[in-house]
């Protein structure tokens, strides 16, 4: 493990140095504030944290060109400032040696076969001539990037403290990107949708904006919010509360149906793993839909966003659905189907144990379609373990711990998890860097929680109550 870090990170040496070396002024000026971070990270890597969750969601774009006709190498500010605080960590931990190098967690085996698999599926396709290794390369550094920010924030925080401080952190940026969000919508016109800070923009054309990758984000705030409904009281029951309804109408502004999707299959999550105040959270939807039913600006909108998938003038494409007859589909949600179809019928039988390798499939447009396109069975095989893990972490910590707080980010997360997971039926959802971020995050955090009560020999889900 030590060894594949080392390289990851001699990798990441040399890359910051590329962008050091060009020789414009905008990457001098990116160097130095990376020197700047780097001594700041070795002497305070908690602190280094907190820049990174600034980072996640309000970090500008820096493009480095074209690697092929309709690829561009696009690098984003928290990309740079991530390699620069793990090269930081690696060198404090290198010379101070004060903890382990690689803490071991329930995710670890799985993160690392996945890498793994990453990089030998995407080998093949290179060997075969079916893949650009350039355009591959950097996508896989994409993926891998996730990763070192889990293991390196494992190593890093230490209490629940900590985790309390990040997460106030964490909605502060949510105040933020939702205060652009609703800024950005209506400043930019009757055919806007709500979309990130930095995604597109002001002016620019909104077709290059990504309001899914904002919808996901949301799925992830919105399930810590409402599990802090169902586990805290008083004055952070009353912030959680405002929150949602501040941040809600937002989410609906990006008139993303795999997030609405994704925000319907956190609902039974939450009824299902809610303790206490069910009847209450049922009430707070049940208000929620009433109060945006009686908002004709944005429930008429909202409506026909949803509607014209299966009818009107767009649902063009008609499929057979067997003894359910056909159904018509409008064009984005029938490239969904297609690239299933693609998948099943097309890449999955030539290649089907390691897949056509990453970027070898394009961009497909839904993550279970792209997972079983570019590595195959046994991505498909490692990513779901992988999930059942991250899965299994947060609830142990769940039922465990007594610290509301604590509680709600892990019910939060589980909460997030699923809803992702629906989201993920029309959008590469464990691919995007704006969602990818503060998901790993949180999971880093929850697996520092889960060692403090580890036992060895023991299997903690069997002290936890079914259902």
């Amino acid at each position: 493990m030590q060894i594949i870090v080392t390289i990851l990170a001699a990798a990441a040496a040399i890359a910051a140095g590329f962008w050091g070396i060009s020789g414009n002024p905008q990457s001098l000026l990116v160097l130095l504030g990376a020197v700047l971070v780097a001594v700041f990270a070795f002497f305070s890597p908690k602190g280094s944290l907190v820049l990174l969750v600034l980072s996640m969601l309000l970090s500008p774009e820096l493009g480095l060109g074209a690697v092929t006709v309709n690829r561009n190498v696009v690098v984003r500010y928290d990309d740079i400032l991530l390699v620069t605080i793990f090269i930081a960590w690696f060198a404090r931990t290198a010379i101070f040696k004060d903890k382990p190098f690689i803490t071991s967690t329930p995710v670890q085996t799985p993160v690392v076969l996945y890498t793994v698999l990453c990089v030998i599926s995407t080998g093949f396709g290179v060997l075969r001539g079916e893949i650009v290794w350039n355009v591959a390369f950097f996508y896989v550094l994409k993926y891998v990037e996730y990763f070192l920010l889990f293991f390196m924030t494992v190593n890093i925080v230490e209490s629940e403290e900590d985790i309390r401080k990040y997460m106030r952190w964490g909605f502060f940026v949510a105040v933020i990107v939702t205060l652009y969000a609703y800024y950005f919508y209506y400043a930019s016109g009757p055919e806007a949708r709500a979309t990130a800070p930095f995604e597109v923009p002001m002016g620019g054309d909104l077709r290059e904006s990504e309001p899914a990758s904002l919808g996901g984000y949301y799925l992830i705030i919105l399930g810590v919010l409402f599990a802090l409904l169902t586990e805290t009281a008083g004055m952070q029951f009353l912030a959680a509360f405002g929150l949602i309804v501040f941040i809600f109408p937002a989410f609906l502004f990006t008139f993303s149906r795999s997030s609405y999707l994704g925000f319907a299959g956190m609902m039974p999550a939450l009824f299902y793993f809610a303790r206490k105040r069910r009847f209450l959270l049922a009430g707070l939807v049940s208000g929620g839909l009433l109060a945006m039913a009686l908002l004709p600006n944005i429930y008429g909108k909202v409506l026909n966003r949803i509607t014209m998938t299966y009818k009107g003038a767009y649902a063009t494409q008609v499929f057979n659905a067997g003894a359910a007859g056909t159904i018509r589909l409008e064009d984005s949600a029938a490239s969904r189907v297609h690239s299933m179809q693609r998948a099943l019928f097309v890449h999955f039988p030539k290649h089907p144990l390691f897949g056509w390798g990453v970027t070898g499939v394009g961009l497909a447009d839904t993550q279970y379609a792209l997972v079983l396109g570019e590595l195959g069975l046994l991505g498909v095989v490692i990513f779901t373990w992988m999930l059942y893990r991250l899965f299994y972490t947060a609830k142990i910590v769940f039922f465990s711990y007594e610290t509301p707080a604590i509680r709600a980010l892990a019910l939060g997360f589980i909460l997030s998890l699923c809803g992702l997971l629906v989201q993920s039926l029309g959008v590469n959802t464990f691919v995007i860097v704006r969602i990818m971020e503060p998901f790993w995050f949180i999971a880093a955090c929850l697996s520092v929680l889960y060692l403090k009560i580890r036992k060895p020999g023991k299997d903690l889900l069997s002290a936890v109550p079914d259902g």
